[in-house]
C-alpha cells in the first residue's frame, strides 16, 4: 500500500508558525491528500491550525536549550564532532556569513585543524569535496525514537525547515535518506545558505524564498539548480493582507498608544539587549531636537533575546511590545499563531519609522509594509558599556546575506545619532524614491506574490515528490 501521511518536523516554533497557521499542513492534506504528521521535541498529542484542523504530534525526548531551542536526547560525541569539523570548514571560507562564522573561523582547536587540512584537499567545487560530502553523508546512525515515528507515520516524503542545521531536521533527513524518502527542506529565514554554515544534510528538493537565494544555494553550496524551487516566505503569507483599522486599534491599545499617537518602532536584535537599551536612550535624546521630537518610542524585544535591561526603558516614557518570549519555558510552542503574525504586521504597518541597530527580519519586513527604515550603526559614537555585545554589532556589519539588501538601497545607515533626524527627513522628503526601492528589495529577496507561497509549495510538492 502507497504511504498516505506526510512527516513535518518541528524543532522550535518558528518552524511550528510557517507550517502550521499558514495553512500549509491543511493544504498539503486537502490537496494532496496526505494525512499530515508532525515530529517535535514538545509533549503536546496535536497541534490544531486556525480554521480547527488538528494535526498529530509525535514527541522525542528533549531538555531545554538556549535561545529557547529544545536539545535532543541521544547525540553523540561523535556527531557533535563531525558537525563541528564541517561548521569550522564552512566558517574557513565564509568567514562573513554570521558570528558564529566568524568565532569558528578564528577558534583553533583541533576541529579547526582538520577542517583546514580539508577545505585545502577538497577545494569547494572539486569532484573531491562532492566526494567528501557523499563520504559524510554516509553516516547516518540509527536513532530509535526518530525510527519509532517513522514506523508508525510511514510517510510519503518529510518536509524540514532547516537542511540540517537543527538536529531534528538533521535526523529526520538522515532517516528519510535511510528508507528512500524524499526530503523536503524549506528554508527558514532570509540568511540561513550563510549563517547557519554548510548543509549538514542534503536534502532531496530545496525551496528557498527567491532567486537570490537560488544562487546562493547553487554558488555556495553546489545545490543543483534543477532541485531547487523559488516559493518564497512562508512567515510572509499573511503580509499580502492590508492591515485593517480594527488590527492597528487592537495593537495600538495593547501596547499603550493613544489613537492617533505617532510612533517609532524600534526592533531588537536576539543578543544585543543592553547595546539596544544604550541606542534607545540616545534616540530618545536627539528626537527631543528635532521635527520627530513628537514621535513615541515602541521597543519590541526579539523572542530569542533577554528582556531583563529593556525594562530600564518604561522609566523614559519608552512603550514596549513585548513579543513571545521563547526562552521561557512558559511559553507554548504554537504562540507564533496568526494573531501573532498579525501583530507584527500592524506594529510594522502603523509606524512612522522602523529601527534598528542589528541587521533583523524585521527591516526587510518594514519595506513589505511600505515604512522607512534605518540602521543604526553607533558603535563608535554611542558610549556602549557592553563591550561583547558592541563587538557582535560591529561584526554583523560584515554579513553576506545582507548585500543583496543594501544594493537596492531600501533602508538607510545612521552612523551617529547626531544625524539621525537628518536621516529620518530625507526618508520623508525623498518618500516615492524609497518607496520604490522598498518595493525593488521585496521582489529581489522574496517571490511574490506573498500569498502565493503555500500554493507555490504545494505545487512543487506534487511535481518532484508524488509525480
Amino acid at each position: 500500500m502507497a504511504p498516505s501521511t506526510a512527516l513535518f518536523s518541528i524543532p522550535f516554533p518558528l518552524t511550528l508558525r510557517n507550517f502550521i497557521p499558514t495553512g500549509l499542513a491543511a493544504q498539503v492534506s486537502d490537496r494532496l491528500g496526505l494525512d499530515v504528521h508532525l515530529i517535535s521535541p514538545y509533549s503536546q498529542e496535536r497541534f490544531t491550525d486556525p480554521q480547527g484542523q488538528w494535526f498529530q504530534n509525535h514527541s522525542v525526548t528533549s531538555y531545554p536549550g538556549s535561545g529557547g531551542l529544545p536539545n535532543l536526547h541521544g547525540i553523540t560525541p561523535i556527531d557533535r564532532l563531525f558537525k563541528s569539523i564541517h561548521l569550522s570548514g564552512f566558517a574557513i571560507e565564509y568567514p562573513d556569513g554570521s558570528l558564529q562564522n566568524i568565532t569558528l573561523s578564528a577558534r583553533r582547536n583541533p576541529q579547526w585543524m582538520v577542517a583546514r587540512v580539508l577545505t585545502s584537499l577538497m577545494p569547494r567545487r572539486s569532484k573531491r569535496r562532492a566526494w567528501l560530502r557523499q563520504i559524510y553523508g554516509l553516516y547516518r546512525p540509527r536513532r530509535s525514537e526518530v525510527a519509532s515515528v517513522f514506523d508508525r507515520v510511514n510517510p510519503a516524503f518529510v518536509l524540514t525547515a532547516s537542511p540540517g542545521h537543527i538536529w531534528l531536521d538533521h535526523f529526520v533527513i538522515d532517516e528519510a535518506k535511510r528508507r528512500r524518502i524524499p526530503s523536503i527542506c524549506i528554508i527558514l529565514s532570509w540568511d540561513n545558505l550563510y549563517s547557519r554554515g554548510p548543509l549538514c544534510r542534503r536534502p532531496d528538493v530545496l525551496m528557498v524564498w527567491s532567486e537570490e537565494m537560488k544562487q546562493q544555494a547553487i554558488e555556495v553550496h553546489q545545490f543543483p539548480a534543477e532541485w531547487i524551487r523559488v516559493v518564497g516566505a512562508l512567515q510572509f503569507s499573511f503580509y499580502e493582507t492590508p492591515v485593517s483599522e480594527e488590527e492597528l486599534a487592537h495593537v495600538r491599545a495593547r501596547i499603550g498608544l493613544a489613537p492617533n499617537e505617532a510612533y517609532l518602532a524600534y526592533i531588537c536584535g536576539a543578543r544585543t539587549s543592553e547595546y539596544d537599551v544604550e541606542d534607545v536612550l540616545a534616540i530618545i535624546e536627539i528626537l527631543q531636537t528635532g521635527q520627530f521630537k513628537n514621535l513615541r518610542i515602541v521597543v519590541r524585544p526579539h523572542p530569542q533575546g533577554s528582556r531583563a535591561a529593556y525594562n530600564a526603558l518604561s522609566d523614559c516614557g519608552v512603550l514596549l511590545d513585548n513579543s513571545l518570549d521563547l526562552t521561557s519555558e512558559e511559553s507554548r510552542p504554537d504562540a507564533f499563531d496568526l494573531g501573532a503574525i498579525r501583530h507584527m504586521a500592524s506594529l510594522l504597518c502603523g509606524a512612522e519609522f522602523v529601527v534598528s541597530s542589528w541587521g533583523t527580519t524585521a527591516l526587510l519586513e518594514a519595506c513589505i509594509f511600505d515604512r522607512p527604515a534605518v540602521q543604526l550603526r553607533w558603535m563608535d559614537s554611542v558610549m556602549h558599556r557592553n563591550q561583547r555585545e558592541t563587538q557582535m554589532v560591529r561584526d554583523f556589519q560584515r554579513y553576506i546575506h545582507m548585500r543583496a539588501f543594501d544594493a537596492t538601497g531600501a533602508r538607510l545607515y545612521c552612523d551617529s545619532p547626531s544625524e539621525l533626524n537628518a536621516v529620518m527627513l530625507r526618508l520623508k522628503e525623498q518618500d516615492t524614491e524609497f518607496r520604490a526601492k522598498r518595493a525593488l528589495a521585496v521582489s529581489r529577496l522574496a517571490c511574490l506574490p506573498l500569498e502565493g507561497v503555500v500554493e507555490r509549495v504545494c505545487t512543487g510538492l506534487e511535481h518532484w515528490v508524488l509525480r
